[in-house]
């Protein structure tokens, strides 16, 4: 009678071994999960609009991986394969903005930072000049179209360069985004301010203004090695310079 049992206890051990290899055997490992985010959108000022229709998409998937907002600017990308990615977000009307290396991992992958995109600038450069006074040894005078007043704030953003084919992808130096509310408006550089530009004295500086939203939509692309600009109207006066002193 012992043995009997002894045989029992052993072939139910053993089964339940066999069931409990068999079951790690079937598991299959989870390899892609959902990516949600959200987004603010504007118009060109700080004007907050309708959050739907953005589309975002997951850069490099085949088939292409992508959502669209709802009114509250959410998106959920669905079954996302485990990786490190680039974020597209686009929507006529806007400059498209990235969001490079979202690392995807172990789950449900949700991005916190909300970022606040604006539309595309509407505001063109006309005229661009410039001069000096006995306060300031450059003047930068810009005329826009629209004009800026108190009533229509316009924004505007100045590049710089020692190359004279600067544009907004040929740049060494840039400033950050400015408003006008009177045109021509005029940028005042102090002494201090074009020693912030580090230029050298004597150099021929170009510069070239667009421009732009309150939200510029702007970022740095790691690939380019420069920022990025979407939201600058590119129709734009030619480029003035100055002599730093």
């Amino acid at each position: 009678m012992k043995t009997n049992l002894l045989t029992i206890f052993t072939i139910v051990v053993v089964g339940l071994t066999s069931c409990s290899k068999d079951e790690n055997l079937d598991a299959t490992p989870v390899t892609m999960a959902n990516i949600t985010g959200s987004v603010n959108l504007y118009d060109e000022g700080t004007t907050k609009i309708d959050n739907l229709g953005m589309t975002v998409t997951v850069e490099g998937t085949s088939p292409l991986i992508s959502a669209t907002t709802d009114i509250n600017g959410k998106y959920t990308l669905m079954d996302v394969p485990f990786g490190t990615y680039t974020i597209l977000y686009q929507k006529s009307g806007y400059g498209t903005f990235k969001r490079f290396n979202v690392e995807h991992k172990d789950g449900n992958t949700f991005i916190p930072d909300t970022p606040s995109l604006g539309q595309k600038s509407t505001t063109t450069i006309t005229n661009l000049t410039v001069s000096s006074n006995a306060n300031f040894p450059v003047i930068i005078s810009v005329t826009t179209n629209p004009a800026g007043s108190q009533a229509n704030t316009r924004y505007i953003r100045f590049f710089f360069s020692t190359n004279p084919n600067i544009s907004n992808e040929n740049y060494d130096s840039y400033l950050e985004t400015s408003q006008t509310n009177i045109s021509p408006n005029n940028l005042n550089l102090s002494q201090a301010s074009l020693d912030a530009l580090d230029f050298t004295s004597g150099s021929t500086v170009y510069v070239k203004c667009y421009g732009e939203s309150f939200w510029g939509n702007s970022y740095s692309d790691p690939n380019l090695n420069r920022d990025i600009f979407p939201n600058l109207n590119l129709n734009s006066a030619p480029a003035v310079s100055f002599v730093v002193p």
